[in-house]
């Protein structure tokens, strides 16, 4: 991980939509400035143009039938002389495998969607992506914000981020105004340990969340100064007491309020927490906008309640070094062996600046501060709006909040989970919980480093 020390260090954001500058000739999109490749060697050399219409593929990993058909369609009515086809691949390791072996195959694979950053920096380096540095007329972090720079490798971008993913809390807004609660705009965890006591009753939980959300403040305390985690020495910054903090609050939301329901009861019962939240069982979810699923289909999951967002709370609301975990995704790159470059890239800006709009009703937020949120928020919410309170939703998910996934090694990651676990079955202290978070840590930066 040392190697990605060439990131921004402000850099604040990573799981959404890049819209990009179409007709802004004179941006540089912060590779230098290159002149378009008009004389691509990419490009059929001395063929006269021909009548019959380009043909490009996009491979990506969402079914056809939930927004990327449509995106499809509507680019082939506008561009009769540029027909664009939509390839699935399963986002997972078969699937993945499949769309590499493609790229260095014959198969058709004009530009793809990259879902995950190691993938990506994989298929860069095994020369499977354009550098972007060649076209001018496009400027990524103008659009999208600090928080495309994660996609930067060797300061170049070699795909353009076009979703916005992140995590926040899920509020039942008529049960907040029962209590005369206003939907928080910003708060932390002693606010957040606050309303879930006000909120819970019988047979309420207060809060439900998963226990990837544990260390969300944890972790988004400690990004600013590092996307791994660690101080400036290098070693981990687990062990600090903002982390004790935490893993103490939401103790004591267990097993002194009992507004939260116990670790190892979610454990056992393993409850479909989106469902507990849409049948009133819960007045806050901590989730993000994969619940959509749920909370639109109102014929199978019918409520009566509005449904309101809050940004995810700090660990200490006054904390001004705090970044919210989530970030910009589906990173479409064009591979270097296509002979439609240009056509390609033509795609790419129309996609970005309101082409993927389709892809919004799945609950894919669009990351361009162009973009048309109305439209994008009509879409989502089609039908059901009433069921919403769609200020808070626009507030929080097409904000401006300081956004980034850490740089945390998966290792560290899936062995943090235990020490979780052991604090919240009361195992261990709080305090015992941060120094084993640092020890896993440290333990992997140094094996990392031989």
């Amino acid at each position: 991980m040392r190697n990605r020390k060439r990131l921004v260090a402000g850099l604040i954001s990573i799981v959404a939509v890049s819209l990009m500058l179409a007709g802004c000739g004179g941006n540089n999109n912060g590779n230098g400035g290159a002149k378009s490749p008009e004389a691509s060697s990419n490009a059929e050399p001395g063929k006269a143009a021909s009548a019959d219409p380009i043909k490009l593929t996009l491979w990506g990993a969402v079914p056809a039938e939930n927004g990327p058909q449509e995106v499809v369609d509507n680019w082939n009515k506008e561009n009769s002389d540029i027909q664009l086809e939509y390839v699935r691949f399963v986002n997972d390791d078969a699937g993945n495998l499949k769309l590499d072996t493609a790229l260095i195959s014959s198969q058709p694979v004009d530009m793809y969607i990259s879902y995950d950053i190691s993938l990506y920096e994989k298929r860069i380096k095994a020369g499977n992506a354009l550098d972007l540095s060649a076209f001018s007329d496009y400027n990524v972090e103008e659009k999208m914000g600090e928080g495309a720079a994660l996609w930067k490798i060797d300061d170049k971008y070699y795909g353009v981020p076009t979703q916005k993913g992140l995590s926040f809390v899920w509020l039942n807004k008529d049960m907040l105004d029962a209590k005369g609660l206003p939907v928080p705009t910003e708060w932390g965890l002693d606010e957040l340990k606050d309303y879930a006591a006000k909120l819970k009753g019988d047979n309420v939980w207060g809060l439900a969340q998963s226990d990837y959300y544990f260390n969300v403040p944890i972790n988004g305390s400690m990004q600013k100064q590092s996307l791994q985690l660690t101080n400036p020495d290098g070693t981990s910054a687990f062990d600090n007491p903002l982390t004790v903090k935490a893993l103490q609050v939401y103790s004591d939301m267990m097993f002194t309020d009992k507004s939260l329901m116990p670790h190892t009861e979610q454990i056992t019962s393993k409850p479909a927490l989106d469902q507990m939240f849409v049948k009133g069982e819960t007045a806050m979810l901590f989730s993000t906008n994969q619940i959509f699923r749920t909370t639109n289909n109102v014929k199978e999951f019918p409520r009566t309640f509005k449904a309101a967002a809050a940004p995810a709370p700090k660990i200490n609301k006054d904390q001004s070094d705090y970044i919210n975990a989530g970030g910009l995704g589906d990173v479409i790159s064009i591979n270097p062996r296509t002979k439609h470059p240009e056509a390609t890239w033509k795609f790419i800006k129309w996609y970005a600046d309101g082409g993927m709009l389709p892809m919004a009703a799945g609950g894919r937020v669009p990351s361009s501060k162009d973009f048309p949120v109305d439209e994008a928020v009509a879409l989502m919410f089609k039908g059901v709006e009433d069921t919403y309170d769609l200020e808070s939703i626009k507030r929080v998910m097409f904000g401006d909040l300081p956004l980034g996934l850490s740089r945390l090694d998966r290792k560290t990651s899936s062995e943090q989970q235990s020490i979780y676990d052991n604090v919240f079955s009361q195992k261990l202290s709080p305090e015992e919980g941060a120094k084993e978070l640092a020890r896993v840590h440290n333990k992997n930066l140094q094996e990392s480093s031989k």
